[in-house]
């Protein structure tokens, strides 16, 4: 078990949170693969004439997704009951595996039907995996590095994310190029190879202290029904979070999957040069997030991420004004650099919403909110994209979607607020932290206790 300590993070933190850094690269960089080479991938293995054909496009972006809250329930069940480091063990191997087969698929001129079949069925592996692993890294993080140096760690997470999609295309583009009939193999030999390695190195993480003193006070709910009836949906905290989820998964099926494909349909643009401006504007999107942790050492995370939604929705309104439409790459890439820069990612506020739910059951409940979330909302962009044409109707699409996760922002409780107004009411003393899940069960149980009492009085 790791053990936290507030000065100087000691080497074994240091290490620890570098490993799980790592393998959230590597899997990010495996699954991004197959987002960024979609071009390439669908002329290999869906069929070119069919009218299946557009379903299955979009189903190769969207597989991945959709399956997450499967994933969740899965994962999620295995990293409030067993541990997070096997979740993060388990999604890696499951993500060599994939990438792996991936390139050892005959295309569909060979075996048809069954050669798109396969690769949607490892797109879905994919998705499985990666459905349990930038949450585990992010409930990892918050649960091993102490305030204010979390907010950093945790901007890292998003980093990462960022830094394997881009290295993803990075490659893609260098392979496309090098041999524009098979150079899209050579990556995904290379992630299966690189995540193998990211597997052996994470045996090594321990569990977080945290969640061994969480599970040792639930050692009798460690069955999945007790593990769900525990678990309460009427906290406000579940919307908030989804409506704060809108923008961020909006703007990522946005800015690298949808205007991609404008610039290489509507203006004609050839595939590497797609991939090296979604390149560049990953590179600058991970700058800006590590930007956002630097600032959450000295600012409140709340107000930077609040800066950043009402900077958005401003800029949102003077685009409206200023342009007409797609009408060249340069607007495309201002564009996806504003969308992805201000709108992709919760950072540097991560920590705080993760701390807002309890320790037994905090993974699910991150776990399910952003699956869900997600796949509802990059299956809905993926259609709205397609119906409206305009350039202001999509602007005006980001604009709501903006003020939504706004109003999700002003509707969540983070911790440090839960427990502030908890210590107001004298409730508990200040050494005594409380989750939102307890203060709830608390306030219920003595409404009851007083009613009982009455009821007592009256019949005596």
């Amino acid at each position: 078990m790791l053990k936290p300590y507030p000065g100087v993070l000691p080497m074994e933190i240091k290490k620890s949170v570098s490993i799980v850094l790592i393998g959230n690269f590597l899997d990010f960089f495996d699954l991004m693969l197959a987002v960024h080479l979609t071009v390439a991938l669908t002329k290999i293995f869906i069929p070119p004439d069919s009218s299946l054909t557009p379903l299955l496009t979009v189903f190769t972006f969207c597989s991945s997704f959709c399956i997450r809250p499967l994933a969740a329930i899965f994962w999620g069940y295995i990293g409030d009951t067993i541990g997070r480091v096997p979740v993060l063990i388990s999604t890696t191997f499951l993500m060599s595996i994939s990438c792996l087969l991936i390139p050892n698929i005959p295309p569909y001129a060979e075996w048809g039907m069954l050669a798109a079949m396969l690769f949607l069925a490892l797109r879905l592996v994919q998705g499985f995996a990666s459905g349990g692993e930038c949450i585990a890294a992010d409930v990892f993080i918050t649960e091993t590095v102490p305030k204010p140096k979390v907010y950093f760690y945790s901007a890292l997470v998003e980093a990462t994310c960022s830094l394997g999609g881009l290295v993803a295309c990075g490659v893609g583009t260098i392979c496309l190029f090098l041999s524009p009939e098979q150079g899209w193999k050579l990556p995904f030999y290379i992630g299966s190879g690189v995540a193998v390695l990211g597997t052996i190195a994470r045996k090594t993480l321990k569990e977080t202290p945290e969640f061994v003193k969480a599970l040792e006070q639930r050692t009798a709910e460690k069955n999945f029904n007790n593990l769900y009836r525990s678990l309460n949906f009427k906290n406000r905290n579940i919307p908030a979070l989804f409506a704060l989820y809108l923008f961020p998964a909006m703007a990522f099926y946005f800015s690298l999957a949808y205007l991609p494909s404008v610039m290489i349909n509507q203006l004609g643009l050839e595939v590497n040069r797609v991939m090296a401006q979604t390149t560049l504007v990953l590179f600058i999107t991970m700058c800006a997030e590590i930007g956002y942790g630097l600032l959450g050492l000295k600012f409140y995370p709340f107000n930077i991420l609040k800066f950043k939604l009402f900077s958005l929705i401003f800029i949102m309104l003077i685009l409206m004004v200023s342009f007409d439409g797609f009408k060249n790459p340069s607007t495309i890439f201002l564009v996806q650099v504003i969308v992805n820069c201000l709108g992709q990612g919760l950072t540097p506020t991560t920590p705080l919403i993760n701390k807002s739910f309890p320790a037994f059951g905090r993974y699910t409940y991150l776990l399910f909110i952003w699956a869900v979330s997600h796949s509802l909302i990059y299956l809905i962009t993926a259609y709205v994209c397609e119906q409206i044409t305009s350039f202001h109707g999509l602007c005006f699409l980001l604009l709501t979607a903006a003020f939504i996760s706004l109003l999700g922002l002003y509707a969540f409780v983070p911790e440090d607020k839960i427990f502030s107004t908890k210590q107001s009411k004298d409730v508990k003393t200040p050494s005594d932290k409380l989750t939102f899940l307890e203060i709830e069960e608390e306030e219920i149980e003595e409404d009851k206790q007083f009613l009982i009492k009455e009821w007592i009085k009256k019949i005596s």
